[in-house]
């Protein structure tokens, strides 16, 4: 008895580690296709605004922070 309730913990936490790419969106990052990564500024509260260069927003004026642009993948 005591082994089959080992047995029954061992394979839930084994489902639970097999399921975590699926709970986790199963996302990976690729750099770029020529292999170096892109630097772009964008504003935290306006994601939409990205320029190549630093600066302030043109919408609220806030900063522009760097962000590094890479590809992003959905494997299943």
């Amino acid at each position: 008895m005591k082994n089959f309730n080992w047995m029954k913990i061992a394979l839930m936490i084994l489902a639970l580690v097999m399921a975590m790419p699926a709970l986790t969106g199963c996302k990976t990052a690729v750099v770029a296709a020529n292999g170096s990564q892109t630097v772009k500024y964008t504003c935290p509260m306006h994601p939409e605004v990205v320029q190549d260069n630093p600066g302030s927003c043109p919408i609220c004026g806030m900063t522009l922070v760097e962000t590094v642009n890479t590809v992003s993948t959905t494997t299943h």
